[in-house]
């Protein structure tokens, strides 16, 4: 456990500008926390996190950022406030299928290397070989167009590029679906590593498995709500978590 005492965020009485979505939900999340969400299909949870990202309209509430109150109305705003997302649809909203390794890492962070309007080549190429290295990407080469790779692999160029940002907080939802064991553990590993070095991750899981062994806390949602908070030892368990994803 890498936690510290310090709030990175802290999301008071958020509520959807949608009638039946999220509504007045309330979490704080400590640097070095790896914070699950759990809960059934139709939970909200990825909607609460996309609002939190921009992505989405929220009636009312507030979100704080490293202590001050985040103004945050597209996803751009986010990722200036050092908030990363990797989102459940890797091959929907997450890979540039027919780009390169290379620009898919960079897509996010060019402002980074981008000198009176020109792009330093160099810089990303390191960031990206850096990458592929850390990360132990499969791969021929930077080169290579990433909807060649795996599963597994295409979702640690996803990492590799909100890594490149150096954001505090990174949402990741469902960050394992669809790939095989051996990736699953390395991407694990990859988590812990992030929040040894004080970053905080808030994770969407719908796998009991993953939620438990990966999470230091767990808050539950049910239709919209957040229904429960666990996070003693004992509490950790399928059947608690399954209590509170299904109190109406």
């Amino acid at each position: 456990d890498y936690r510290t005492d310090e709030t990175v965020l802290k999301v008071s009485h958020l509520t959807s500008i949608l009638p039946n979505s999220f509504k007045d939900c309330s979490f704080e999340l400590k640097r070095g926390e790896i914070l699950g969400f759990g809960g059934l299909v139709g939970a909200q949870r990825t909607e609460l996190m996309e609002a939190i990202f921009g992505m989405r309209h929220i009636e009312s509430g507030t979100v704080e950022i490293l202590g001050k109150e985040a103004h945050i109305k597209r996803p751009q705003d986010a990722i200036n406030s050092s908030v990363g997302m990797i989102t459940e649809d890797r091959r929907g909203t997450g890979i540039f299928g027919c780009l390169s390794i290379d620009d898919n890492t960079a897509i996010a962070s060019y402002k980074h290397y981008t000198h009176m309007g020109k792009i330093n080549k160099k810089e990303v190429d390191d960031v990206v070989k850096d990458s592929i290295a850390k990360l132990k990407i499969k791969t021929p080469s930077g080169k290579t167009l990433i909807q060649s790779l795996s599963g597994g692999n295409q979702q640690k160029v996803i990492i590799a590029r909100w890594l490149a940002n150096n954001p505090d907080i990174l949402i990741m939802d469902e960050p394992t679906r669809g790939i095989d064991v051996g990736a699953k553990y390395e991407i694990y590993q990859i988590m812990i590593d992030l929040a040894k070095q004080g970053k905080a991750i808030i994770m969407i899981s719908s796998e009991m498995s993953e939620l438990l062994g990966m999470s230091d806390r767990i808050c539950v949602m049910c239709n919209g709500k957040l229904t429960g908070e666990v996070k003693e030892p004992e509490d950790m368990t399928q059947a608690k978590i399954m209590e509170y994803a299904t109190r109406f």
